[in-house]
């Protein structure tokens, strides 16, 4: 995992194992976040980068030709 140059290193104790789930409710929200952050690297966009361009272009077309016109 890349670290943040900017960013100290974290502070972690002598049985810390960030693969080992916690088990007090801090350490299960953290590594649900880790799993979600995970499962979002992992999987790919559900629609293509060009496809969200044209909606957008297209919506604010629409909304410029109705100013126009009205």
């Amino acid at each position: 995992m890349d670290e943040m140059p900017d960013q100290p290193p974290p502070k972690l104790h002598a049985g810390f194992n960030p693969d080992r789930p916690a088990k007090s409710r801090q350490g299960r929200r953290l590594q649900r976040i880790r799993e979600e952050i995970e499962r979002n690297r992992t999987e790919g966009p559900k629609y293509p980068t060009w496809l969200l361009a044209l909606v957008l272009v297209a919506i604010v077309a629409a909304f410029v030709l109705i100013v126009i016109y009205a």
